[in-house]
C-alpha cells in the first residue's frame, strides 16, 4: 500500500507531497508514532478547507492495513504504528501527553540547562506554557528555545531573564526564528568555509 500512496503521491500537487512526505518521515521504527495536528497547521500554514483535504487524502490508505503502515486520526492527532503480523481485533490507542505532563517535562528541562528550580505548579508559568500550546507550539520548540537562549545569556548580565516569563512569552515565536535563522547563517558559512578548504587543496589562492 506504500508504494502505490507514493506513486499517487507523485501526482499530487506539491502542497500535498511536502505534507505527507514529512508526515512520513515522522515514522518510528520499534514505537507508536504520535503526530500534532495543531503542530501540522503551524508547520504548514495551509487554508482550513485545504488542510483537512490534505490529511483526508492520504489517510485512507493506511486504514486497516493488515501488514505496513497503519494510521488513525483521533482527538487532535495522528497515530501511525507498523503492523509486521495479522491486525488484532481491537487496537489499544496511546494516549497523548497531557498538557501537565508536558509542562513538568518543560520546566524540568529548563531547570537541567540552567541548574534552576522553577516550579512545575507555578500559575504564571502554567497558563503562558498552556497559551502557547494552545497556539500549536510543539514541546521541541520550548527545548529549541530553551537551548538557543541558555546558550547566549547563561552566565552573564542576561542570565536573570532565562525564566519562563520570558521564554515562553509572546516573543517565543521570535526566539523561534532567531534559532532559525542563526542555523541559515551557520549552514552558509560552513559552505563558505569548505569552499576555501577546497580551494586551498587545489592550490587555488597561488596560481597567478
Amino acid at each position: 500500500m506504500l508504494f502505490r500512496f507514493i506513486n499517487n503521491l507523485s501526482e499530487k500537487p506539491v502542497e500535498y507531497q511536502l505534507f505527507w512526505i514529512y508526515v512520513l518521515g515522522q515514522l518510528k521504527e520499534e514505537d507508536e508514532t504520535i503526530v500534532s495536528i495543531k503542530e501540522l497547521k503551524v508547520k504548514f500554514n495551509y487554508p482550513k478547507t485545504k488542510f483537512y483535504r490534505v490529511v483526508n487524502y492520504g489517510l485512507p490508505f493506511f486504514s486497516n492495513e493488515e501488514k505496513g503502515i497503519n494510521m488513525l486520526f483521533k482527538n487532535g492527532y495522528i497515530f501511525i504504528n507498523i503492523n509486521r503480523n495479522k491486525p488484532i481485533k481491537k487496537t489499544r490507542v496511546s494516549r497523548p501527553p497531557t498538557n501537565k505532563e508536558l509542562i513538568n517535562e518543560i520546566i524540568n528541562y529548563l531547570n537541567e540547562k540552567t541548574n534552576k528550580n522553577f516550579k512545575t505548579n507555578n500559575n504564571k508559568t502554567i497558563s503562558l506554557i498552556n497559551t502557547r500550546l494552545k497556539d500549536g507550539y510543539s514541546i521541541n520548540d520550548f527545548k529549541k528555545v530553551i537551548d538557543l537562549k541558555t546558550k547566549k545569556w547563561l552566565n552573564n548580565d542576561m542570565e536573570a531573564y532565562l525564566r519562563p516569563m520570558t521564554l515562553f512569552s509572546n516573543k517565543m515565536e521570535g526566539y523561534i526564528n532567531e534559532s532559525n535563522k542563526t542555523k541559515t547563517t551557520n549552514e552558509r558559512f560552513a559552505k563558505t568555509q569548505s569552499a576555501v578548504d577546497k580551494a586551498k587543496q587545489i592550490d587555488w589562492f597561488n596560481k597567478g
